[in-house]
């Protein structure tokens, strides 16, 4: 690591970011002990206050641990999901073995905002259950989502403990029925100020990235279908490094076909 002492960038951030890439490249895996903060000092000619920032906000950002009489490690994995392959979110978690709770930001009844109301006809009313949450996993936002339901099928749902419930899982059992079919929309964004918060990115590193570039995020969008109707509109938002998709191409049939969504959790 080298840290550039007449740069404009603060040295506590120069250091930080060194360590949170060579911990999200997976150059420094899983279990990995960091140099002690003395050797830091020592080695990049930085004060103990600047040391102990930097390590500080990592250890805020689950990256690192440490442990007393033992040194500081890398708590940091990667989980791989397809998000293709299951729509629930509280599904996917629960395969994961993940523990998962929601902080809920709205939930109403209403009509549609500008931008939602094109993702459904006339026909399926102008009254829709609306529910924005963050989704935590193992204690970290990592999901901005948004649920709209025709008021036909979304039955008692906002009666319902929200912070916990699988949505899916409701309209299912509550009318009776098991979608068949989704319709998936996948869209890079900048993410807003208000996103970034919500995801839990700190201010001061926002400020610095985005001097530079837009922090990016996907937008996944996911219309639930029971058999030929529009059920629910989930959109959700993601920080956006850790996403890939993977299409194959075959040129005799001129056909594409989608292997892999992936998406990477970071824990």
């Amino acid at each position: 690591m080298q840290i550039n002492h007449n740069s404009p960038i603060p040295l506590y951030y120069q250091l930080r970011e060194q360590i949170r890439e060579n911990i999200l490249s997976g150059k420094w895996d899983f279990g990995k002990e960091l140099p002690a903060e003395l050797r830091l000092c020592e080695e990049l000619n930085l004060s103990r206050a600047t040391v102990k920032q930097a390590m500080d906000g990592l250890v805020q950002e689950g990256l690192i641990e440490r442990k007393k009489g033992k040194g500081t490690f890398v708590t940091y994995r990667k989980m791989g999901n397809n998000f293709f392959s299951q729509p629930s979110f509280t599904r996917q978690m629960a395969e994961l073995g993940l523990d998962l709770y929601s902080r809920i930001l709205s939930a109403s009844d209403g009509p549609l905002e500008k931008g939602i109301e094109g993702y459904f006809d006339p026909s399926d009313g102008e009254e829709f259950c609306k529910i924005h949450r963050v989704r935590y996993v193992n204690n970290r936002p990592l999901v901005i989502e948004e649920n709209y339901i025709p008021k036909g099928w979304s039955r008692d749902l906002l009666k319902q403990r929200l912070n916990t419930l699988s949505v899916y899982d409701y309209l299912e059992t509550a009318n009776g029925i098991k979608f068949d079919n989704y319709h998936y929309i996948v869209q890079p964004m900048s993410l807003h100020e208000e996103e970034k918060q919500l995801l839990g990115l700190e201010d001061d590193r926002i400020q610095l990235i985005v001097f530079k570039k837009d922090m990016v995020g996907v937008r996944l969008d996911i219309i639930s279908y029971y058999q030929g109707q529009k059920v629910m509109l989930t959109r959700r938002i993601f920080e956006g490094s850790n996403f890939s998709i993977t299409v194959d191409y075959n040129t005799g049939t001129h056909q594409v076909s989608v292997e892999n969504g992936k998406w990477t959790i970071p824990l």
